[in-house]
């Protein structure tokens, strides 16, 4: 690859390795990259409400009721009254497995690539990823 062709094309391609590989784990699971983006919210707030998602991703409340509705049909997660019109989102016992399969394997995927670089480098890379990231949200006007 050449160099005049910049950053954006290689992480691209450093992206769709990256989501290879999450496919495949996640095929395992049986749910995709989306739900387990759910299950991740509920797992980190629970009783986290439908509406509660749809705002704090920036998403459509029908799209939210369509991936919370694929979960609890495959019994990751259950809905419990919050009160009379509020419904929050639990993980159940599946659920919390998901994600505790995910997380083991973040550490692996790293440790797997932990001589690649020396610390500083490591250290290096992270700072300019955040930074390309943060504007990256910000040219996008997201800032989440």
């Amino acid at each position: 690859m050449s160099n005049k062709r910049g950053a954006i094309p290689l992480i691209s391609a450093i992206n769709k390795e990256i989501n290879f590989l999450f496919d495949n784990l996640l095929s395992e699971l049986e749910i995709t990259k989306t739900e387990s983006m759910y299950l991740r919210i509920i797992y980190e707030n629970p009783g986290i409400t439908q509406y509660d998602i749809a705002k704090l991703k920036h998403l459509e409340k029908s799209l939210v009721t369509k991936y919370v509705t694929n979960l609890e049909d495959k019994g990751l997660i259950e809905k419990k009254a919050l009160d009379k019109r509020k419904k929050g989102l639990y993980l159940i016992e599946d659920g919390k497995k998901a994600i505790k399969f995910v997380d083991n394997f973040l550490p692996e995927l790293q440790e797997r690539f932990k001589g690649l670089f020396s610390e500083e480098e490591l250290v290096l890379l992270v700072s300019l990823l955040k930074r390309l990231n943060t504007s990256l949200e910000e040219f996008n006007e997201r800032g989440f």
